[in-house]
């Protein structure tokens, strides 16, 4: 229920309108999302100083759904937002040592992930990424702002690169890419159900997966040409992932540094022994 959230936002970048009724409403719910619930079409209506089928328009042109569902959506997101975290398993009080708690978890499970990778395998994707026309990256909700991270670590590279955003976005590239391009998939379960039906596209077309995820056994990775794994670990008192999004930023920067030094690096000097 994430996404609910996600595609508000992404609904509002994609406007250049920013004064148009569908916009106010959309902002109105992400600032009120705790009251959608218990509203009627006609108290939104009124608290976004428009008309219950401007409403109606604005929920068919966001998700194609009824107000009912947005409704929801917006439940579903706030009985999400309640469980983020676990809070009967964490301590009562806080101390510094959960801080420090926090970093030992953290330098373990980056260890860890420094064992599984192997120079071998960074060195096989960086060719990948090397002779493809186009590198995709792909991932939602959290990994997907590590495969923007990776989009703008490799655009300055002078590599085509790519990083959409929405699901919608993610499936169109998926659909436009040909074998010639490469698509890096960034999945810590490898398992969810977007993830599942990218691969399905990805894979009908015959385009070269290369995943990065912490699950070797999951669909993402068993439908990969190649795998880098990250460490398994995790905080299980939180839903986000924040042991597992450093670990798969943290190989993004791997695979960057390699590249860097091993074309970058050579065709600059290509370049000035070229022009001595």
């Amino acid at each position: 229920m994430y996404n609910f959230m996600a595609k508000l936002l992404n609904f509002i970048e994609s406007s250049t309108d920013q004064t148009k009724s569908e916009i106010i409403i959309a902002e109105y719910i992400l600032r009120n999302v705790e009251k959608i619930p218990k509203m009627s079409i006609y108290e939104l209506a009124e608290a976004c100083h428009t008309s219950p089928a401007t409403i109606t328009r604005f929920c068919q042109r966001f998700e194609n759904i009824t107000f009912k569902e947005l409704k929801e959506y917006a439940r579903s997101f706030i009985e999400f937002n309640d469980t983020e975290v676990d809070y009967q398993n964490l301590k009562t009080k806080f101390n510094l040592k959960q801080i420090n708690e926090y970093y030992d978890e953290l330098l373990a499970s980056l260890k860890q992930t420094e064992q599984f990778l192997r120079s071998k395998e960074i060195i096989q994707v960086v060719h990948e990424i090397h002779h493809s026309k186009k590198v995709a990256f792909f991932g939602v909700t959290f990994s997907h702002l590590i495969a923007r991270n990776a989009q703008f670590k490799f655009i300055r590279l002078g590599k085509y690169a790519t990083a959409y955003s929405n699901h919608e976005n993610q499936i169109s590239e998926a659909e436009s890419l040909t074998p010639r391009d490469l698509a890096v998939v960034i999945s810590f379960s490898g398992e969810t159900r977007f993830i599942v039906q990218l691969v399905k596209v990805l894979k009908k077309r015959g385009i070269p997966i290369v995943a990065i995820t912490g699950n070797e056994k999951g669909y993402l990775a068993q439908n990969a040409k190649q795998i880098i794994k990250v460490s398994s670990c995790k905080l299980e008192s939180f839903k986000s992932p924040i042991l597992e999004e450093i670990n798969m930023l943290s190989v993004i920067n791997s695979i960057y540094l390699v590249y860097s030094i091993v074309f970058k690096n050579s065709e600059g000097y290509q370049t000035n022994k070229g022009g001595s």
